[in-house]
């Protein structure tokens, strides 16, 4: 009987992690649609076309379901990520990351959301936006560093400013791009990066 029972407890738990993958997702669209601060669980369950009493089996409240969400992001951008910085080069990665973001406008949507809403520290996401933020300007840095070391640079560069103008130069175009889709944000970035490239 064990044996016969484990089948089906195997596959229940399948079933259920399908389930939550899938609410995860849905999560997502309506985060970046609609925001997070100001909805209840049962709007966002009546948004995603389940039941809030289904979300909270699955997350157990509202914080966690955005914790998925935000887990769920990153394991969707972070490969594709790493593997243009390093195929490419951060000068030349960056503005092929923003091309690609334009592709998925719920990831900017969210993104923004996600800054504006987050600053407030009663948000549940206000510690996370606080510590991609600076992790974001760190690993801008990190990079810009290594570029200069390469020789990649104009010279006389002063590497914490240019990685803050980075940072804010990429949250900015996001806004203008969510205000005007024609807005092409790579190529944005990709004159930016020609002016602090070392001349060929």
């Amino acid at each position: 009987m064990s044996g016969e029972a484990k089948p089906r407890r195997r596959g229940a738990y399948a079933n259920g992690e399908r389930t939550r993958a899938a609410l995860v997702d849905a999560a997502f669209e309506v985060f970046a649609e609609q925001g997070f601060q100001r909805m209840s669980i049962r709007q966002i369950a009546e948004a995603i076309g389940t039941s809030h009493t289904a979300l909270l089996h699955h997350f157990g409240s509202k914080d966690a379901l955005l914790g998925a969400v935000l887990a769920r992001r990153e394991e969707r951008e972070g490969p594709e990520r790493a593997r243009l910085l390093q195929a490419e080069g951060f000068l030349d990665a960056v503005p092929a990351i923003m091309k690609i973001n334009a592709t998925e406008p719920g990831v900017i949507q969210l993104d923004t959301v996600l800054r504006i809403e987050g600053l407030n520290p009663d948000h549940a996401a206000h510690d996370f936006v606080m510590r991609q933020q600076q992790e974001f300007y760190e690993s801008v840095l990190a990079e810009l560093t290594s570029e200069d070391a390469a020789g990649h640079l104009r010279d006389g560069l002063d590497l914490p400013v240019v990685a803050r103008l980075v940072t804010s130069l990429v949250e900015g175009i996001q806004i203008a791009w969510l205000t005007d889709r024609s807005v092409d944000m790579g190529a944005h970035l990709a004159a930016f990066m020609d002016l602090i490239r070392r001349p060929s």
